[in-house]
């Protein structure tokens, strides 16, 4: 969670200067909805769409899918390098039962730590930001959830090791909007 939040933190600063820069540029953007001229120019797509996974109902099927999946992840965290990689590539290609909107949750927390162990080898960003970018694109909506946050931090940095600064600014802002609402819906659900 550490390193998590440290990636949190490097993307601020990172978004911060982003922003400031963009700012003196073009004024229109921002918000969550980045201006069509500012896209167009190469900048930071920053928008966002969430929806919320309701929790779907137990079956035999979705258990023995979500057994699997930490099965995966146990196996990962016994081994290493190349092989922990193809533990976790095998894990994305377990089959998700009909019904489980769970899934989608545990595939990108899967794909997200599968990038961060793309991104220790030589040319590894490349693979991450090809694996994750489609799973986190602008046109499509996001489970409103941690996973999804982490995901976007992933694909940040792998955007920034290829070079592509517009893209880790929209990764990076993206992922702090999604764990901003998190915190209201979290304060939401503290209310007396």
């Amino acid at each position: 969670m550490s390193r998590l939040m440290s990636r949190v933190a490097k993307g601020r600063r990172t978004l911060v200067v982003w922003a400031l820069g963009l700012a003196a540029c073009d004024p229109s953007t921002g918000g969550g909805n980045a201006s069509p001229r500012a896209v167009e120019r190469g900048g930071p797509d920053d928008t966002l769409r969430t929806h919320i996974i309701e929790p779907s109902t137990p079956t035999d099927e979705g258990l023995v899918y979500l057994r699997a999946i930490a099965d995966v992840h146990e196996r990962a965290d016994a081994l290493a390098g190349e092989a922990r990689v193809d533990a976790l590539r095998a894990g994305l290609g377990v089959p998700v039962p009909a019904g489980l909107a769970e899934a989608e949750i545990l595939r990108l927390d899967l794909a997200a730590r599968l990038g961060e162990e793309l991104m220790q080898a030589p040319r590894g960003a490349a693979a991450a930001r090809e694996l994750l970018g489609p799973m986190l694109a602008v046109e499509r909506s996001l489970p409103l959830d941690r996973a999804t946050a982490r995901a976007l931090i992933v694909l940040g940095d792998a955007a920034v090791r290829t070079g592509d600064d517009a893209l880790a600014a929209g990764s990076y802002a993206r992922s702090i909007e999604v764990m901003s609402l998190l915190s209201q819906e979290l304060r939401q659900e503290l209310e007396p």
